[in-house]
């Protein structure tokens, strides 16, 4: 049976809107992990919606007149025909990146037989805070169960930073119990981040324990997925 049997579009955008139960969240993390086709889509489908998002977030009202609801729709749709243009752009930079075989650091693949996931946090928004967590412990739990062998990587930038950060966090127990009971997950926080707050701010940013820094959250992820790992943003 072919992949766009097993799983449909609304499984998909479910997903994307995390609207699935944390069951079947995990089994269909287990196949974006092995199905790059898969995990492609839903990266796409993440970003056209969060674009979508913050574009009608951020759209100007129009002036109120007699046609006030017909001049609405038409920002809205002049302010979606560019967040979907940007998106195409973007996700042609990106493929040109993957494809380009420059890495800004060196890294061998991880072993074929391995499942490797990267999740990517950039916001301080609790609730996606806490979601990335419980999802990347349940993803981890799932694999050990079923007796698979994966890395999994949780790479913070911007806002997400906080999360690693010693006078910020709310989950630092957490994050230790997390870093002892699975040594193949890893918490990665970005050096670029830790720079501007230094710049902007006068922050000099005290990481916590086992806290990996690497030299920029987006060259992470354009890293990971050229050596074939599952991309997924929360």
């Amino acid at each position: 049976m072919s992949r766009e049997k097993i799983i449909s579009d609304e499984l998909i955008n479910a997903f994307v809107d995390n609207q699935l139960s944390l069951e079947d969240k995990e089994q269909l993390y287990s196949q974006i992990s092995s199905d790059q086709e898969l995990n492609r889509q839903v990266c796409e489908i993440r970003k056209i919606r969060d674009m979508l998002q913050l574009a009608y977030r951020d759209v100007p009202q129009p002036p109120v007149t007699g046609k006030t609801e017909s001049a609405r729709r038409n920002w809205r749709n002049v302010a979606a025909g560019f967040v979907l243009a940007l998106g195409i752009v973007i996700g042609w930079q990106i493929n040109v990146a993957n494809h380009s075989g420059k890495m800004l650091m060196s890294g061998a693949p991880a072993a074929n037989n391995q499942i490797k996931v990267l999740f990517h946090l950039n916001s301080d928004d609790p609730q996606r805070v806490k979601e990335a967590l419980v999802d990347v412990e349940g993803l981890m739990k799932f694999y050990r169960q079923s007796g698979q062998n994966a890395r999994v990587e949780l790479v913070t930038n911007g806002d997400g930073l906080n999360l690693l950060r010693q006078d910020t966090t709310r989950y630092a127990k957490k994050i230790r119990q997390l870093q002892k009971e699975f040594p193949n997950l890893v918490f990665i926080a970005c050096q670029n981040t830790i720079n501007r707050l230094k710049h902007d701010k006068g922050i000099d940013a005290k990481l916590l324990p086992g806290t990996v820094v690497i030299d920029s959250g987006v060259a992470q992820i354009m890293r990971r997925q050229q050596q074939g790992w599952a991309y997924i943003q929360v």
